[in-house]
């Protein structure tokens, strides 16, 4: 595809026209940092910004020819359904953690929420386990683990620890791949990819792999090679070179040079780079003209620094949105949103700093309105850097494995729904577990309680074997429908013990009484007479 060369009647007249010669042609660009900071493990800025040298994305031309036949159907909100592949090593190891990924969501939707495009979870998580695709070096490699992962009629977004030396890239025809060094919080790697994955170019496009020098003067075309990029997959390595107009600072060839959007400026700057205090380079460039300028810092679709980026143009708003609505149309959901997630659950047991037996401990928060998971998380290090309890579950209280004695426990709740990501945790609280002096472990046919016809206000007989001395073992109780409803350290003396049940409050009806070993749960079933 040759785009049209800009008229003879600008501003360039007379000016000779330069083209660059290609230093390296390989089968894709790697669009090269302007820095690199030096620490003992790589970070974002050790990863090319972006491994996507989009080239015009031919359903773009036509939108961009004929508006009008892409009229916005509704100002609604676009609710885009998303596929999630979490990659991890073939032994399970270096996945992305949960709490990061609600924290990426959570950025992801807050960056488009000005866009009127909303994202969802459509499907559980994937969770995969292959080394291969974890730290891929190639882009081919990455067209293989989509390929042969996809969902269909969502978005595919896959977290690895090395999508082939990049921060991230977009596959047009496959998704979006996710360096884990580039999806921090305050990052948007995750928006730029998928603002090339609702046909968004780059401002600067046709520089990608090209530095661009204020000594040298500037081409009015650029060449530049998406072998692996197109819209369908390619099949012709390397695919022939595409040309690109270097965009005007006057805005006389907005519409046909660069993205093509006349609301985006031009940008020739195809690294990393750090903006000043007005969000702009910190240098001074020069169009074909001569005509000195500052790059705009705050497009997504640049290659600023993160902390420079902050929206979308309406150009490219209304661009992406068309999209959804015409060519990626099967993404999009009619369900209604469901409502944020804004309230933290509260810790209700243990309570804070409780010495508890070194056995199985029920966590357990208060019910969040319209939260319909929660992630709990629990770990001898207060960071949770290594992580003894982790689940996400629909209830809202979960048995721990057994847990070693004689340890402090630090543990925190995140509510969330399939929409809505971004309420806080919990506050941190703790719990320490207690060495047993007179450990024993007892048997189905030791324990036993009576009686188990029980009325409000009697006391619940409890029997663990004969063995003398004084032995602590946790007592829960749960209702017919599996809800906590008392969670209590009890000390045998002899093998006996007596529990009272608040059982005022409790329903008449059948529940279960479990005692929690050091390697099992027994149970009893006991029933709560009429009052």
């Amino acid at each position: 595809m040759l785009l049209l060369k800009r008229s003879t009647t600008t501003p360039a007249m007379g000016h000779t026209l330069f083209t660059f010669t290609m230093m390296l042609r390989i089968l894709f660009f790697l669009c090269l940092p302007c820095f690199l900071i030096a620490q003992t493990e790589k970070n974002k800025y050790d990863f090319a910004p972006c491994g996507t040298p989009t080239g015009i994305d031919p359903w773009l031309l036509r939108y961009q020819q004929y508006p009008q036949d892409y009229a916005s159907r509704s100002q609604d909100t676009l609710l885009v359904g998303v596929q999630i592949h979490l990659l991890a090593n073939d032994n399970g190891t270096g996945r992305f953690t949960t709490e990061r990924l609600l924290d990426a969501f959570c950025r992801l939707n807050s960056d488009f929420a000005p866009a009127g495009i909303r994202f969802y979870f459509k499907n559980p998580w994937n969770l995969l386990n292959n080394s291969t695709w974890y730290a891929h070096d190639n882009i081919p490699k990455g067209i293989e683990m989509m390929l042969t992962n996809n969902f269909p009629d969502a978005l595919n977004s896959y977290f690895v620890q090395d999508p082939a030396g990049n921060c991230g890239y977009n596959l047009p025809y496959a998704g979006v791949a996710i360096n884990h060094s580039c999806a921090n919080p305050s990052d948007h790697t995750w928006t730029h990819e998928v603002g090339h994955a609702l046909a968004m170019p780059h401002p600067f496009i046709g520089w990608e792999g090209k530095v661009y020098s204020y000594s040298i003067p500037t081409p009015e075309l650029l060449t530049y090679d998406y072998t692996y990029f197109h819209d369908t997959l390619e099949t012709t390595v390397p695919a022939p070179l595409d040309t690109a107009l270097v965009e005007f600072v006057d805005a006389s060839n907005c519409a046909i040079a660069a993205d093509r959007f006349c609301d985006t400026k031009p940008d020739y700057l195809s690294y990393r780079w750090n903006c000043n205090t007005n969000n702009n380079s910190p240098f001074k460039l020069k169009d074909p003209a001569g005509v000195e300028f500052e790059v705009d810092g705050t497009l997504y679709m640049s290659y600023s620094a993160d902390e420079c980026q902050n929206r979308f143009s309406p150009a490219q708003i209304e661009g992406m949105r068309a999209n959804l609505n015409s060519e990626k149309l099967a993404w999009l959901s009619n369900a209604p949103a469901l409502p944020d997630v804004v309230t933290t659950a509260e810790n209700q047991w243990p309570e804070n700093l409780a010495v508890l037996p070194g056995i199985q401990t029920t966590l357990q928060w208060s019910r969040v309105p319209n939260a319909t998971y929660y992630h709990v998380v629990g770990s001898r290090i207060s960071s949770f850097a290594l992580r003894d309890i982790e689940t996400v579950t629909t209830d809202t209280s979960f048995l721990t494995p057994v847990l070693a004695p004689n340890r402090k426990y630090y543990w925190k709740v995140r509510a969330f729904n399939d929409y809505s990501t971004c309420a806080p945790y919990t506050d941190v609280r703790t719990f320490t577990t207690g060495l047993l002096s007179d450990s024993y472990e007892p048997t189905d046919a030791d324990f036993a309680c009576y009686p188990t016809l029980l009325t409000a206000g009697a006391a619940l007989q409890l029997t663990c074997g004969e063995k003398t001395g004084t032995q602590a073992h946790q007592i829960l109780v749960f209702d017919a429908m599996g809800r906590l409803m008392l969670q209590q350290n009890v000390a045998f003396v002899q093998g006996k013990a007596q529990l009272l049940l608040p059982a005022e409050t409790w329903a008449a009806g059948m529940y279960q009484l479990v005692l929690l070993g050091t390697r099992q749960a027994y149970t009893q079933r006991i029933v709560l007479a009429p009052r």
